[in-house]
């Protein structure tokens, strides 16, 4: 089968499934009969069409009854329905967009002198101009095309007076290159901060100078993504975020939720180093209710994974457990993408019996999920781990630390480096700290009774192992492993 054409019809609603039908029976767009029973017969696969499950013979008997089967021709009918399929997305995006259409019938009127139509276009896409959000960066692109559009329209006329609209045309151009450079800089930068890779920032002295000496309060998109700017190139500037922050949360009527998120995710990026971990959760956490409330965080109406997850294990350090539950219930329904919201809904339930102490109920969870995705398999296992020491489990834990730790291993080529040397981390601490558990009965039963370790053998081991972690770097439960040994040791 033609794996792009079902790549796209996954990703498409019934609704959208729909007006392909329909799109694909008119005879302006296709004359072929059997496209239309080849939609039909694979239609009858939604919403998932999965490639193993399609029966490719029986499909070419519906399209070709009666025929021998022939592979090839199955093919080339299938070429034509993803070609098909692509100028019906073309159709739906210009439907979505009354400016598209407009600029393109512009175009045509324009190409033929219609005078009339043209001053009618112009002033509708006047109008649609002013239905835009003021936020929304279309807004200063449709601009740029209008008054570019316009200038060459009285240009052509040869009045040989008057300005021809190059003012706005100027000043148009100006608004767009200045938001697409800050849009990119900010970008390099960001990325800069992640993968060692050396971008030359064209430009960044001057737009800065220009920015200091312009103002664009009526295209907040310039303003926010220049204080963006700001926050990234001075960090420890606490003003530069919370300015950014009073901009967004003031003007988030003006954007729509996809720009919402970007700006959101600027803030939540530099709340790393601008709070200490006392608060570092409570600000992050007060960004995600921001966003579930304007809608930032589901621009689609589906709400990513790992948001979900990163939502409630922030929750759940600030020991919000009722509304952790809540959440769950009201989201389940909209993790996306679809393949991962079993595993996200039982892992994160999982996690929160842990952190109510309900270790049974929280290992019953996750020995269900038996996730096939890499991270949610080691998601999976680091919990098991955290649940086995919290039980007092050693030996089973050290066992599984053994399986643990291979499987760490055998992830180098699947997922990123640090990932991997962050489990590994966790793994080879977490078993020096059993095996120091160990060594003393009497401190292995002092650890039993939650009761601190009075040995002093035994302590100097905890100290130098607790040195180790908070001098090495970040690694996944570097917090929970420290807190467990500062609980193992005396406090006077």
């Amino acid at each position: 089968m033609h794996k792009k054409l079902l790549e796209v019809l996954r990703v498409l609603s019934a609704k959208e499934r729909g007006r392909f039908q329909k799109f694909v029976r008119s005879p302006y767009y296709n004359e072929q009969q059997e496209l239309n029973q080849l939609l039909d017969a694979i239609l009858t696969y939604a919403p998932d069409f999965d490639a193993g499950e399609l029966d490719v013979p029986a499909l070419f008997e519906q399209v070709y009854p009666g025929q021998a089967f022939e592979r090839q021709s199955l093919n080339r009918l299938n070429s034509k329905l993803f070609k098909v399929l692509e100028q019906f997305l073309v159709a739906e995006q210009l439907n979505g967009v009354p400016q598209a259409t407009h600029h393109h019938l512009l175009d045509f009127y324009l190409s033929h002198g219609l005078h009339r139509q043209v001053e009618a276009h112009f002033r509708k896409l006047r109008g649609e101009q002013r239905k835009l959000k003021k936020g929304d960066p279309r807004r200063i692109q449709w601009q740029l095309t209008l008054e570019k559009k316009l200038a060459k329209w009285e240009a052509a006329q040869d009045r040989r007076s008057g300005d021809i609209n190059l003012q706005a045309y100027n000043a148009a151009l100006d608004r767009y290159f200045l938001l697409e450079k800050l849009e990119l800089i900010n970008a390099m930068l960001g990325r800069q901060r992640v993968i060692h890779v050396d971008y030359q920032t064209t430009w960044l002295e001057e737009i800065l100078q220009h920015l200091a000496d312009s103002e664009y309060g009526e295209w907040p998109a310039i303003e926010l993504y220049a204080q963006v700017l700001l926050l990234q190139l001075e960090p420890d500037k606490v003003e530069h975020y919370f300015q950014l922050k009073r901009f967004l949360l003031q003007g988030v009527e003006h954007f729509l939720p996809a720009e919402q998120r970007a700006y959101f995710s600027y803030l939540e990026g530099a709340a790393k180093g601008i709070f200490p971990i006392s608060d570092y959760f409570e600000e992050l956490f007060s960004l995600y209710q921001a966003q579930l409330k304007s809608g930032a965080l589901l621009p689609t109406g589906k709400l990513h994974h790992t948001v979900f997850k990163n939502i409630v294990l922030t929750a759940l350090e600030l020991g919000h457990f009722d509304w952790v539950e809540e959440f769950i219930d009201t989201y389940q329904d909209r993790i996306s993408p679809k393949v991962f919201r079993k595993q996200a809904c039982l892992q994160n339930r999982a996690n929160l019996h842990y952190y109510r102490k309900e270790y049974g109920e929280a290992q019953e969870l996750l020995l269900q999920s038996n996730p096939r995705d890499t991270y949610y398999k080691l998601s999976q296992k680091s919990l098991l781990a955290r649940i086995y020491f919290e039980n007092k489990e050693i030996d089973l834990l050290l066992n599984f630390l053994n399986t643990f730790g291979k499987f760490v291993f055998d992830q180098k080529r699947r997922i990123a480096s640090t990932k991997v040397d962050s489990y590994r981390l966790f793994v080879n601490s977490c078993r020096r700290l059993c095996h120091i558990l160990e060594e003393s009965p009497d401190g292995f039963a002092a650890f039993c009774r939650n009761e601190p370790i009075t040995q002093s053998q035994l302590l100097l081991r905890l100290k130098e192992l607790q040195e180790q972690i908070q001098q090495g770097p970040i690694f996944y439960s570097k917090k929970w492993l420290l807190e467990r040994i500062n609980l193992l040791i005396p406090h006077t």
